[in-house]
C-alpha cells in the first residue's frame, strides 16, 4: 500500500510527463505542413555537390524587397577558423532540396567552385551588377526572364 507521500510523488511524475508530452506535441503542431520553406530551416543547411562532397552551408538568403523573391542563397565555403572564408551567390533555382536527407544539392563539383562568382564575406556584391554572370555560371534563367515569359503567355 502507498502512503500519501508516495502517491503524491507518483501524481507529480505523471503530471510532469503529461506536460512534457503536450509541450512536445504543441511544438510539432507549430511546424508548417503546407510545403513552404522557411529561411530559418535553410540557413545552416549543408550543400552537397554532384559527387556527394560537401560544398559548404547556406549562410543567408538575399531577398528582393520589390518582388519578394529570393535573389540568391549565400553559400559559405568556409576556410579554417573564419580565415579564407569565401561566399558564393547561388541562384536559389540552382539548388535542389532533398527533404529526407536534410541537405541541398548543387549540380557542381567542389573543384568547380574555384571558377564560381564569389565574394568576400565583408564585401557583398551589388546583385544588380552581377546577376547575369551568376545566373549564366549556374545555367539558370534569371527570375525576371521567367516572369516576362509567363506574362507573354
Amino acid at each position: 500500500m502507498m502512503n500519501r507521500s508516495q502517491a503524491g510523488s507518483k501524481v507529480a511524475v505523471l503530471l510532469v510527463g503529461m506536460i512534457v508530452t503536450l509541450a512536445v506535441g504543441a511544438a510539432g503542431e507549430g511546424r508548417d505542413r503546407s510545403g513552404v520553406l522557411k529561411a530559418s530551416d535553410l540557413i545552416g543547411t549543408k550543400v552537397l555537390g554532384t559527387d556527394g562532397k560537401n560544398l559548404g552551408t547556406i549562410k543567408d538568403l538575399v531577398i528582393d524587397p520589390q518582388e519578394g523573391d529570393v535573389q540568391y542563397a549565400v553559400l559559405d565555403f568556409g576556410g579554417f577558423a573564419g580565415i579564407g572564408d569565401k561566399y558564393f551567390a547561388v541562384p536559389f533555382e540552382a539548388l535542389r532540396i532533398d527533404q529526407d536527407k536534410k541537405h541541398l544539392a548543387l549540380d557542381l563539383h567542389k573543384k568547380d567552385l574555384k571558377d564560381a562568382p564569389g565574394f568576400d564575406k565583408n564585401n557583398w556584391p551589388d546583385f544588380n551588377d552581377q546577376q547575369v554572370v551568376i545566373y549564366e555560371f549556374y545555367e539558370v534563367r534569371p527570375p525576371h526572364e521567367e516572369r516576362n515569359a509567363r506574362s507573354v503567355q
